[in-house]
């Protein structure tokens, strides 16, 4: 032990030299965990090193001699040491030996993280072509172009073509990337940056074919629109000519018939071009807004103007369709024209009929209805010579004037005047058979008018002698039924000077045998309510005097009463002069009784 104990400071800086060392070891190796497990996303290169530089401070991970050695140095120093220093340098070695077996799982963890994690930057680098490529095609599908001509734009589909056919070769490999990053993505302990990895190379791949694939849609609407542009110019160009040479074929006809077929065909003439000419501008316009996605602002330009000349040549639909709208109006006119001829032709015929029929039936007609057929027949043909008028006006304006007058145009004139001769004939002598009865016309219109009075009250009488009086009460109600009675009475009397007015008035008429009839009809209802008026008058005349004897009666008897009372307050009675007056007053309310 003396060679200890000798050299014990020598061999105490060597104890502690390996202790600082191990101590410092472990350090470093929390510090690379710490590295390895840090949020930042290294490059491959780095994380190599950092992979490296782990490994190497694990290699002896166990340390089992180096802990050996420590123990066994510090027991030897320790030997004759006191209690609390051997104490003291026993913890410190207790606990550097502790911290190193807690460090062991964490290295052990992390040795496997490491592993996973070069995993995951390997794949990195192996996507890194792949996403520079599906950048590159992206890049070439979304970087501005400018065709001028239809030549750069077949340079252009190539190039495009190319471009996909060369995705569609890489996407057996890039699904297969895709694949494997999904596998290495169940790992639970995967680092974050391997899903961006992963979600990279797969929306990459789509957007990118999508890109690729709407570049070269685009391309090809644009050639189409270069060739459609070209080609609906050239057309619409043709169309224009084709509209002006159908204006030019537009003419009046006056063949009812051949105008109507005319003026159909004229109308699909218009519709056909106006729908070509305007289906034609769109597409044009519809070329234009494609080329114009990716043309250049000189080559937009000429379009522009190119296309405002065209717009404005569009005018020869509105006078193509002025021209067919003109003829249009022609027609109708000219249809409403030959109607009105053809209805009032043909109403021609029932009205002489019905003037004829008036003046044979005349002795089998009541003078009222040949005066209302004859007035009414009237009305009609001056309404018919109002439509003639405003046919003759029509005709001014609508057909032909002068000497050369085309020969459907003649017809419809000829027809005018026949017509309108045939009417004003007809008037006249219409006119004629009317004035034969214009007396019976006002004296029809006297008789009228006096039953239009008559009728109403008659009514209304029949009503009130249908209802019957009302019982009086008093001589006050007695004396005012006998005014209301005396009234009804009067009215008769009045009304019955209307009714035999109205009866002189009809005798005036050539013949009066319905009006006759109505009268006595009417005459006899009116006696009928007469009769009731004239009981009635009668009765009250008799009611109001046996009431009013009754009311004299009566206050006789009281005064009489009212006398015959003696001084001592004894009634003295005469009774031969009561039983006169009681019997009177009892044969005043039997006829009362009877009365009312």
């Amino acid at each position: 032990m003396s060679f200890w104990q000798e050299n014990y400071q020598f061999i105490k800086e060597v104890y502690e030299m390996r202790h600082s060392k191990m101590a410092e070891w472990m350090e470093n190796v929390e510090k690379a965990i710490a590295r390895i497990m840090a949020d930042k996303v290294y490059t491959s290169a780095e994380f190599k090193r950092e992979r490296d530089t782990f490994n190497s401070l694990c290699k002896d991970l166990e340390r089992t001699e180096v802990k050996k050695w420590l123990a066994q140095i510090l027991e030897i120093l320790m030997a004759e040491r006191a209690k609390d220093q051997k104490k003291t340098e026993g913890d410190k070695l207790d606990a550097l030996i502790q911290k190193h077996e807690e460090l062991i799982p964490s290295v052990q963890k992390t040795a496997v993280m490491v592993d996973l994690y070069w995993k995951c930057y390997a794949y990195g680098d192996e996507l890194k072509p792949h996403v520079e490529f599906l950048d590159g095609i992206m890049l070439s599908s979304t970087r501005e172009i400018a065709p001028s001509c239809i030549e750069n734009v077949d340079e252009l589909i190539e190039r495009q073509e190319k471009s996909l056919q060369q995705l569609d070769a890489k996407r057996t490999v890039v699904v297969d990337l895709i694949d494997k990053g999904k596998v290495i993505l169940q790992h639970p302990e995967k680092p974050k940056f391997l899903e961006a990895n992963v979600k990279r190379i797969e929306e990459g791949w789509d957007d990118t074919k999508k890109k690729a694939q709407d570049r070269l849609k685009l391309l090809n609407e644009t050639k189409d629109a270069f060739i459609g542009y070209a080609e609906h110019n050239e057309t619409i160009a043709n169309e224009f000519d084709i509209a002006e040479e159908e204006i030019k074929k537009v003419k009046k006809h006056f063949n009812l018939e051949a105008a109507v077929a005319d003026l159909k065909k004229r109308q699909d003439l218009y519709n056909k071009s106006n729908d070509t000419i305007n289906g034609l501008f769109d597409s044009i316009n519809a070329n234009y807004n494609c080329m114009a996605i990716t043309i250049p602002e000189d080559k937009k330009k000429i379009l522009t103007k190119e296309i405002k000349a065209v717009e404005a040549k569009l005018e020869v639909n509105g006078r193509f369709k002025d021209t067919v709208a003109k003829i249009e109006v022609l027609v109708g006119s000219l249809t409403n024209f030959d109607k009105n001829l053809r209805t009032i032709d043909s109403w021609m015929q029932s009205a002489t009929a019905e003037l004829n029929d008036i003046k044979e039936a005349s002795g089998a007609m009541l003078p009222e209805d040949r005066v209302a057929r004859t007035m009414d027949l009237q009305e009609d043909i001056a309404a018919k010579i109002e439509i003639l008028k405003s046919d003759a006006a029509t005709e001014l304006e609508l057909l032909p004037q002068g000497d050369k007058v085309p020969a459907d145009a003649q017809a419809f004139k000829d027809e005018l005047a026949r017509i309108t001769k045939y009417v004003t004939d007809l008037a006249e002598k219409t006119r004629i058979e009317c004035d034969k009865y214009s007396n019976d016309v006002k004296f029809w219109a006297e008789y009228r008018t006096g039953i239009k009075e008559f009728n109403p009250w008659l009514a209304g009488a029949e009503k009130a002698a249908a209802e019957g009086l009302s019982k009086p009460a008093d001589l006050a109600e007695v004396k005012a039924l006998n005014e209301k009675v005396n009234g009804f009475d009067k009215n008769c009397v009045n009304y019955l000077k209307v009714l035999t007015s109205a009866q002189a008035a009809a005798q005036k008429m050539t013949t009066h045998a319905e009006a006759d009839a109505e009268v006595a009809g009417l005459k006899a209802r009116f006696d009928a309510v007469k009769g009731i008026a004239d009981t009635w008058v009668k009765k009250c005349d008799v009611l109001v005097k046996e009431w009013v004897l009754l009311d004299n009666t009566v206050t006789e008897l009281n005064s009489w009463v009212a006398k015959d009372k003696s001084a001592e307050g004894e009634n003295q009675f005469s009774l031969e002069k009561m039983e006169s007056t009681l019997g009177e007053l009892k044969n005043i309310f039997k006829q009362k009784e009877k009365l009312v």
